[in-house]
């Protein structure tokens, strides 16, 4: 009998000597993942690349957030949802680290960030109600027409000015929350007479809406050809060499044209 339960009792310590020795084995991966700094990634709305939908976020940029996780153990990218109008403003006051796809030519001139290596090219075109005898030479001259585009976003064709005032005055623009909004309004055609929108948005938008392609002229000319980048606010432990080192990896591992693809493939 005493035999038995000394049995027993060495049993029983060594299964806890076991089970004690995988969780101080696998302690170390679980404290680093826990321990990651965090960075807040500020994503405001400007599909197809960011998809904001009431509370939900979705699109280009969530996918390469969780890349940009799963690919290094030092940070964790936490998406943010944002307003593309204060975007500049908390950034700078710190509550969001970085904002994606950006360029410096909207609005980031002069701020306390730095621009990552380009991730993205990408285009914003003119559009206006097809009607008879209606040609490219229509968007020749803005002036006098009543432009139409997103509110807080940046357009060639008003120096990369976005502040609403400026812009009713000199354009009589009309401001929307989407591209969408933009779309709709030109195809009302009571409202405004061209708009400014993403050519991949475009893209995606007629593929879904075949029946809307001969209603729509788009220009041939571009209102701004731009390269997509991150702008990363000074000051963090993430260094931009980190950020752009952390890019160029995914890169080489094609996984950043695997995350382009649906959109490069409706242009």
């Amino acid at each position: 009998m005493s035999e038995s339960i000394t049995l027993k009792c060495q049993m029983r310590s060594e299964r806890f000597a076991l089970a004690l020795m995988l969780c101080l084995l696998c302690w170390p991966i679980a404290s680093s993942a826990d321990t990651r700094e965090q960075v807040l990634v500020g994503l405001y709305h400007f599909p197809p690349f960011i998809v904001k939908e009431n509370d939900t976020l979705s699109g280009v940029a969530i996918d390469l957030l969780q890349a940009m996780n799963e690919a290094q153990i030092e940070f964790r990218f936490t998406p943010i949802a944002i307003s593309p109008v204060t975007r500049h403003q908390i950034l700078e006051l710190g509550r969001i680290d970085m904002s994606m796809f950006e360029q410096p030519e909207w609005g980031w001139k002069g701020r306390n960030v730095y621009m990552s290596d380009v991730i993205h090219d990408g285009a914003e075109v003119y559009i206006a109600l097809a009607l008879p005898g209606r040609s490219q030479s229509y968007f020749d001259q803005l002036k006098g027409k009543r432009m139409i585009g997103v509110r807080g976003y940046h357009y060639g064709f008003a120096g990369f000015n976005s502040d609403p005032a400026y812009l009713e005055q000199n354009y009589k623009m009309q401001l929307t929350p989407s591209n969408l909004g933009s779309i709709q309004m030109v195809l009302r055609g009571n409202r405004g007479d061209i708009a400014v929108v993403t050519r991949s948005f475009l893209a995606q938008y007629l593929a879904m809406h075949p029946d809307d392609r001969d209603r729509i002229l788009v220009s041939e000319k571009l209102d701004q050809r731009y390269q997509l980048r991150i702008a990363l606010r000074k000051g963090l432990r993430l260094s931009i060499e980190r950020l752009n080192q952390l890019l160029a990896k995914l890169k080489d591992r094609g996984i950043i044209d695997r995350l382009w693809m649906p959109i490069d493939q409706g242009l």
